[in-house]
């Protein structure tokens, strides 16, 4: 298929499949009016919602009680392997309504991905020791790991659980390994932190995020890390990381809004950036919900703060202060070194305080937490993901993920004329690059379309 001649928005869908603890499997892709999948770095597993539109009673006859699995399978026409395959499970249904009396219903079900059903129920009683990415890998690998696509043939995962976790359960042994979902580490080097940490009945999820808040990325010292789900797979890594590995703006998709095809011409012959096809890089909706709160800002110590930490056995007590303006150059940026906040905005370390505890050799392996080196800065860097937020709406394209570096030009307001320069085209401050955290995947019979949440912590061009 001719790119140049596909409708930006279009898509396939190849099929939705139910199954049931039964062993029952159903083709009901025609009964699903509408669904979106949801994807945010701040959430572990994808989640999602459905509408059905029932004339055959499939609510009843199947029955679809909250407890199915499904498979969503759909595709981009004209562009290869840019597709979500992923199994999920329904976890509730909601908001049943008859539409025609007897003859038609609706109602609405709620999924995630199956990661998630066994994270709510296992529970880990576990010592940990070692590095973080190497703990976080095992974790995934023992409790979570499950296929990307079901089959029919697998066992359904029921029945009780007669121990605290469902480690080794004969549904799970069953599911050949090989199709089995992946994590992906980032890094090109290992972590630099290691933990000696006793998980107390947590969940893995639970036990993950504990060491993504204590972990710093050998590649770039970010502390940062986060762990999340796209709509292509599962990752570990620092925000520094995802920023680095995409630093050139020429290499990264590019998305206009309210700007003339002669105005975009010229911002990719001067700034470069590539686009999937011919209409996607168009946004159709723009909203600024923030560009900064001073009073949030302090209230949470984003630009400064203070830590006291005691060791409970020594009795030794320090006071750290952490200054972000100060420090802002040793992280990566979206945008250079250019904050996008105000460096001379008043502030007090002592606005934001927080106390930490350790207590030498309470393991014979016992690892020293250095709050030091991560508590503070990874407050001020989580901060930078909520502070300048732009969402936009475009065509929907697959291939688009959170942890995506992106070009964004917003236009200039104002009169213009006919000799414009590229700088008096595009707002100098929302125009930039962006870092995707949030995207829903919106998919109807006829369209697809892609809410973007895109934040970033510089700027192009100074405030001050």
């Amino acid at each position: 298929m001719n790119q140049e001649s596909i409708r930006p928005g279009s898509i396939i869908v190849d099929e939705i499949a139910l199954f049931t603890e039964k062993g029952e499997q159903y083709n009901i892709t025609q009964y699903v009016e509408t669904f979106s999948i949801f994807e945010d770095v701040f959430s572990n597993v994808l989640s999602g919602t459905a509408i059905f539109a029932d004339n055959l009673n499939l609510f009843g006859s199947i029955p679809i009680i909250g407890r199915e699995i499904m498979n969503i399978r759909c595709h981009v026409p004209g562009f290869d392997n840019v597709s979500i395959q992923r199994a999920f499970y329904i976890y509730s249904v909601e908001n049943r309504t008859a539409t025609s009396q007897d003859r038609q219903q609706m109602y609405e079900i709620h999924f995630m991905s199956l990661e998630g059903m066994i994270d709510n129920v296992t529970y880990l009683s576990k010592k940990f020791t070692g590095s973080t990415d190497d703990i976080v890998n095992n974790i995934f690998t023992e409790y979570l790991q499950l296929p990307r696509l079901w089959d029919k043939s697998y066992p359904f995962p029921s029945g009780l659980s007669k121990n605290n976790s469902l480690l080794s359960p004969d549904w799970k042994e069953a599911i050949p390994k090989r199709n089995l979902n992946q994590l992906n580490v980032g890094g090109n080097r290992p972590f630099k932190s290691k933990v000696t940490f006793v998980a107390a009945m947590w969940s893995p999820l639970k036990t993950i995020n504990w060491m993504a808040s204590h972990s710093i990325d050998g590649s770039t010292e970010g502390a940062n890390v986060m762990f999340w789900e796209t709509s292509q797979g599962f990752y570990f890594g620092s925000i520094d990381n995802l920023i680095e590995k995409q630093s050139n703006p020429r290499n990264r998709r590019s998305y206009y809004y309210g700007l003339d095809d002669a105005a975009i011409d010229l911002i990719k012959k001067k700034r470069g950036g590539t686009s999937v096809a011919k209409g996607y890089e168009k946004v159709e909706n723009v909203t600024v919900p923030t560009m900064g709160d001073t009073l949030r800002s302090q209230d949470f110590g984003h630009l400064s703060s203070n830590m006291h930490v005691i060791d409970i056995n020594t009795k030794d007590y320090k006071e750290y202060i952490f200054d972000y303006p100060s420090n802002f150059e040793t992280f990566k940026h979206t945008d250079g070194a250019r904050p996008a906040f105000n460096v001379n905005q008043t502030r007090s370390v002592y606005s934001y305080r927080t106390f930490k505890t350790k207590h030498r050799k309470l393991f014979n392996d016992y690892v020293d937490p250095s709050y030091q080196n991560w508590v503070l800065q990874r407050n001020s860097l989580l901060y930078d993901l909520s502070n300048l937020r732009v969402e936009i709406t475009v065509p929907g394209f697959c291939g688009v993920e959170i942890g995506e570096v992106v070009n964004f030009y917003y236009p200039r307001m104002g009169e213009k004329n006919e000799n414009e320069q590229l700088q008096d085209l595009i707002d100098p401050y929302l125009s930039g690059s962006y870092l995707v955290v949030a995207v829903r995947h919106i998919m109807g019979r006829e369209k697809y379309t892609m809410k973007l949440e895109l934040v970033k912590e510089s700027l192009a061009n100074t405030l001050v």
